[in-house]
């Protein structure tokens, strides 16, 4: 009994020399600022200078060197100071650069708008060195900016070289220049009015609509100018609608916007009769892909269609007032809606049972 008590002994002592040796390999095996690190280590991912969501201030010029990653970095501009700017999806962040005796001691970097500094100088020329480290974020999106801030000792420049971002492994850059789209929606007579804020160099916009939280059944692909004033028609009043929105930037889809809902005619209120008789609905579509509805007689509507053909002919005003009447609200004696000619892309009448 006592031989195996001292061999559970020497068991459990053997594997804790083992995890000693592994825990104390890991340590010394972890890169430490100012080191060589040529590619990530386990954990961490790698973004090259190059990538799309970086975004350079002033002139940062490309060199190649087989040396650095993927054989490239961006020196920093001469005699003027130099900004990067992205953000990253994730809880740490490393920075790779070459350093030399040539490079400032001072470079800048905020996340989040907390500034620290990190050098880049270095005794000797070195390519791919770990330049900065910051671990412990909150996970989540993080908005960096690197800058030059002061000269080097040796020479009268801002230099570096920046080479590569290494971030969690599961991270991600995000696209700098996406914003966060703001969604708000308006009830009106059988339709919904979608406005949000206008995302820059969007090259459409899609929607998404049903008739339950999260669950969305319509697709409608919007014009770059319809944030403003998007109008989903043909609803039933009295039904609560949902929507969402995304723009397409580059060719690739952002975010969806938060949720927006509304109900055609508002919660609860009494649907007015439908009218009946030698009346119509006319719906015009503009060039921005807004839609605008109008109820009008017949004699009204075949006046704008004369309008509308008589200028495709070459004749009669470049605009067309149409009345609203009181189909709106408002304390108004008149409310006339001017349609402008090049700006009408196609419109259809729709009449009344009689």
């Amino acid at each position: 009994m006592k031989w195996i008590s001292f061999k559970k002994i020497g068991v459990v002592a053997g594997i804790f020399f083992f995890a000693s040796i592994l825990f104390s390999n890991m340590s010394v095996f972890a890169a430490k600022v100012g080191e060589r690190l040529d590619t990530p280590e386990p954990g961490w991912t790698r973004y090259d200078d190059r990538s799309p969501e970086l975004i350079y201030g002033n002139d940062m010029v490309k060199i190649e060197d087989a040396e650095d990653y993927n054989k490239t970095v961006l020196g920093a501009a001469h005699n003027k100071p130099s900004t990067i700017n992205f953000k990253f999806d994730g809880t740490k962040i490393r920075l790779i650069i070459n350093m030399s005796d040539s490079y400032t001691k001072k470079v800048g970097i905020s996340i989040d708008g907390n500034v620290e500094y990190f050098t880049a100088y270095r005794e000797s020329w070195s390519h791919q060195r770990l330049a900065y480290e910051k671990t412990g974020l909150k996970k989540g999106v993080h908005v960096v900016q690197i800058w030059t801030e002061t000269p080097s000792e040796n020479y009268v420049v801002y230099d570096y070289r920046f080479d590569a971002i290494d971030i969690d492994s599961d991270g991600k850059l995000i696209d700098y220049n996406v914003s966060q789209i703001n969604l708000n929606a308006e009830a009106g007579n059988s339709q919904v009015t979608l406005k949000w804020n206008q995302i820059k160099n969007s090259e459409n916009y899609t929607v998404k609509y049903g008739t339950e939280s999260g669950k969305y059944t319509e697709t409608v692909t919007a014009t770059k100018d319809a944030y403003g004033n998007f109008v989903i028609p043909s609803l039933t009043n009295g039904i609560k609608y949902y929507f969402i929105v995304s723009a397409k930037v580059n060719g690739v889809d952002s975010k969806y916007s938060n949720e927006a809902s509304a109900t055609p005619e508002g919660d609860g209120q009494t649907v007015p009769e439908q009218p009946t008789g030698n009346r119509a609905i006319l719906m015009v579509t503009l060039t921005t892909g807004l839609e605008k509805e109008f109820d009008l007689s017949i004699k009204e509507v075949n006046d704008f269609i004369a309008w509308y053909e008589g200028k495709q002919a070459g004749t009669g005003s470049a605009s067309y007032a149409i009345n609203k009447h009181d189909n709106n609200k408002g304390p108004f004696s008149s409310r006339n809606n001017y349609m402008l000619y090049d700006r009408i892309l196609t419109f259809e009448v729709s009449e009344y049972t009689k």
